[in-house]
């Protein structure tokens, strides 16, 4: 058991070292509003070639989201931007990383939280519906 844990922590680490990028599927995107205030005309790409998301309004403590068929995540940039409560464009190009014990066989959901401070938090998660 020793020997099985300092073998996946070695290769945790190595991973990391190397820049190592699981390629993974997604078939999920989720945008969460926790900036307490309703936000608008959210817009979200993911990559030149993946998901594109786009609500109106998203009322504070909600979601704009959309479920679609299992495509390959491409590594790329994600762009997202928003109207805050006070009328203010808001815009961020974020570059998520795959957590290296992610499963390249289950799909997995790209979450992201708006936060009050208008920074914004991404995971992935498996998604097993």
């Amino acid at each position: 058991m020793k020997v099985m844990l300092f073998a996946l922590s070695c290769l945790a680490l190595v991973s990391c070292a190397t820049g190592y990028t699981p390629k993974v599927s997604y078939n999920y995107v989720e945008v969460a509003n926790h900036t307490g205030g309703t936000i608008s005309n959210v817009e979200l790409q993911v990559g030149t070639d993946g998901r594109n998301l786009r609500c109106d309004t998203v009322a504070a403590k909600r979601i704009c989201e959309e479920r679609f068929g299992r495509r390959n995540y491409p590594n790329q940039t994600i762009d997202l931007s928003w109207q805050d409560s006070a009328g203010e464009l808001q815009s961020r190009q974020l570059d998520p990383k795959i957590p290296a014990t992610t499963s390249s066989g289950i799909p997995q959901r790209l979450l992201m939280r708006i936060k009050e401070d208008g920074s914004v938090e991404v995971e992935f998660r498996e998604d097993r519906f």
